[in-house]
């Protein structure tokens, strides 16, 4: 069997639908590909084709792929940070000049090996096509099991021409159970599961943190219950938001920087927090403030080496976040912590009240928080939400109201990376409406896989949060130089040409409508998502409206002391 028959069917078995590349690598194998039925999507640069591969994989759990030949391997690497960062499962895979050619400034190369090295927990060449059985199937087991993460594959010759045109030697052997996330249902020491419930029975005031390994591992529905068995609040990371319905009375809210007041204050006062599936990051954290990094924790974690990373006092659990909840559900008492209850729930219910009172604001430039208002409503209940990262995760995560029927994605920190994610996830799941949130800021690096989408007729509804310049940017550097933007700084560096992006997407042959007074909005993303076909929704919003309503106080000493 050939290299490219072999390549193509072991994607195949292992459940591998749709493969993101940038010309040219492995071209045999590409035909290959398409002739047994998966779908080979070539983006506009090797960077977008990494991001749709990311979001294929958080959309659907499966390993997603992305290629490119020798000269695109540095950008690929771009195209894979974000998935390092958010800890999904992506093969790159490139090709390297042969080794003849090596060390001899040979044309369009340098050591891919250190592009990948910093983002990627299995980073492998093949230098005989023999190898490519073993590694392929090592690099769906890599990037799927333990903690999930992207993995290279440099493979030889910069075109792969050697390895696709190669006889195989070994049968097709396929690996499906090491595709997708999660791999196994580990289950924790119990001994440790009954420490832990104790923990639980002696704590007054315990809280759940849920982050994304939560959704990963389908934990929602076995968390809900162990929170109403012990009457224990619930807050999530904004990578675990859906895990529960955000109506639900158990839920306080999400952390940190892109969070809300209550989740956060929540994390404050708890006496002990139950994290499941989180990194605890700084970010998710307020700096490891909320919670404190000195409180008692109890860590659920898949990855033996984060418990206890940033909280050293941890019990820690490792093991499926499903299936060691479950555990602790059936040794953890029943109890009512009433005083509690009603505190978190009212301090929830302020600060939604604080946010209702701009949902209803038919101010014009448009207040984006009407916008997300809107959004809330007009959702699907099976739609997925992808969001950039900056305020546009900020907006999203925390102004959004959603159900665990739908689903939430946010780049992990990378400007610009939802538009072209959303249509790596539309192609994993294809019968969801996919609706991404972006900035103007944010379009600005990918606006051209617009045609992308057209070419391969990925149906997305984008919305773009249009205030004519990088408002974040504009808010925090004020503070600094305000000088220096009374001098003009500020229009020549964080103002934007005043483009219609609702002009740019009709001339691409988009469905493209620009809103500018807030009861057009939901009209307008209801017709959207009922074309069937790329769409664009821009909504001229208000440059000078500074972001959510802040998750802290201005006091650094005491960051929760009032009520915003």
């Amino acid at each position: 069997m050939k290299g490219s028959v072999y390549f193509a069917k072991l994607l195949k078995e292992n459940g591998t639908t749709h493969v993101f590349y940038q010309d040219a690598l492995l071209p045999q194998t590409i035909k290959d590909m398409n002739d047994i039925g998966i779908a080979t999507i070539m983006a506009h640069s090797e960077i977008a084709a990494g991001y749709m591969a990311d979001g294929y994989a958080r959309a659907t759990g499966k390993v997603g792929l992305c290629m490119s030949q020798s000269i695109g391997s540095l950008n690929l690497a771009a195209g894979i940070h974000d998935a390092y960062l958010a800890t999904s499962p992506v093969i790159a895979i490139t090709g390297r000049k042969v080794p003849a050619l090596q060390y001899r400034n040979s044309y369009q190369e340098s050591d891919h090996q250190k592009h990948f090295s910093g983002i990627t927990k299995f980073n492998a060449l093949l230098e005989d096509p023999q190898q490519l059985p073993m590694l392929l199937r090592q690099c769906y087991r890599e990037a799927a099991t333990g903690k999930p993460r992207p993995v290279h594959l440099d493979l030889v010759h910069h075109m792969g021409l050697v390895v696709e045109r190669a006889e195989m030697e070994e049968e097709l052997v396929a690996n499906p159970d090491f595709a997708r996330c999660p791999t196994a249902r580990l289950a924790a020491d119990p001994e440790i599961v009954k420490k832990a419930a104790a923990a639980i029975e002696k704590a007054d005031r315990p809280a759940i943190l849920a982050g994304r390994g939560a959704l990963v591992s389908g934990a929602g529905e076995v968390m809900l219950k162990l929170a109403k068995k012990a009457d224990i609040p619930i807050a999530t990371t904004p990578d675990g938001k859906t895990v529960i319905d955000e109506n639900d009375p158990m839920w306080c809210g999400i952390t940190g920087l892109y969070g809300m007041y209550s989740a956060n204050r929540l994390m404050c006062e708890a006496d002990l927090v139950i994290v499941v599936g989180s990194q605890l990051s700084d970010q998710s954290t307020l700096n490891w403030s909320a919670p404190k990094s000195t409180l008692p924790i109890i860590q659920i974690d898949i990855a033996g080496e984060e418990l206890g990373r940033s909280y050293p006092n941890c019990i820690g659990l490792q093991g499926d976040a499903k299936t060691v909840l479950g555990q602790l559900l059936e040794v953890t008492s029943e109890k009512k912590r009433p005083e509690w209850h009603a505190k978190m729930r009212m301090l929830t219910e302020d600060t939604l009240a604080q946010q209702n009172k701009r949902f209803p604001c038919g101010d014009v430039p448009i207040d984006p928080a009407r916008l997300c208002g809107e959004i809330t409503k007009a959702l699907p209940d099976d739609a997925v939400l992808v969001s950039d990262t900056g305020w546009s995760a900020h907006w999203t995560a925390s102004m959004v109201r959603m159900k665990p029927t739908q689903k939430y994605i946010r780049a992990a920190g990378t400007l610009g990376w939802a538009y072209p994610a959303s249509l790596g996830v539309k192609c994993g799941v294809p019968d969801r409406p996919v609706v991404s949130f972006v900035g103007d800021g944010a379009f600005w690096y990918f606006s051209n896989e617009m045609e992308t989408a057209l070419r391969y007729n990925i149906p997305t509804v984008t919305i773009v949060n249009n205030n004519f310049g990088l408002a974040q940017e504009i808010a925090y550097t004020d503070r600094f130089y305000p000088g220096e933007f009374e001098r003009g700084r500020r229009q020549t560096t964080y103002n934007a040409t005043s483009i219609l992006f609702g002009k740019v997407a009709g001339a691409f042959g988009m469905h493209a409508v620009t809103v500018t007074e807030p009861d057009q909005i939901q009209p307008a993303l209801n017709e959207a998502l009922a074309l069937g076909k790329p769409a664009l929704v821009e909504v001229i919003t208000n440059q000078d409206t500074i972001g959510p309503p802040e998750v802290r106080d201005k006091d650094e000493k005491n960051p929760f002391k009032g009520h915003v």
